[in-house]
């Protein structure tokens, strides 16, 4: 469903292939939903990848096409109000 997505939004080179990889570990990430199951969810990482979040760690239901802002600590997803982030 993820890669359907990506490919149907416009983002993904033609080219490449999609390409699932390892969620985040640390940092802040800003990223749209592609595709949403009820128990995971997954979310572009790039034009081409995306990678896959259990759906209770985000702490709320998301949509797919849905834009978030997360923070990464140590493995796990904390999503934040997008005002509040500086550049």
């Amino acid at each position: 469903m993820a890669a359907a997505y990506i490919r149907t939004s416009g983002t993904a080179i033609r080219e490449m292939p999609i390409t699932k990889r390892p969620a985040p570990q640390t940092g802040q990430f800003t990223t749209r939903v592609v595709a949403t199951d009820g128990f995971n969810v997954a979310l572009a990482a790039s034009g081409n990848s995306f990678f896959v979040l259990p759906s209770d760690s985000l702490g709320r239901d998301v949509q797919v096409g849905e834009r978030l802002f997360l923070r990464f600590n140590q493995g796990r997803a904390l999503i934040e109000n997008g005002r509040t982030r500086g550049r």
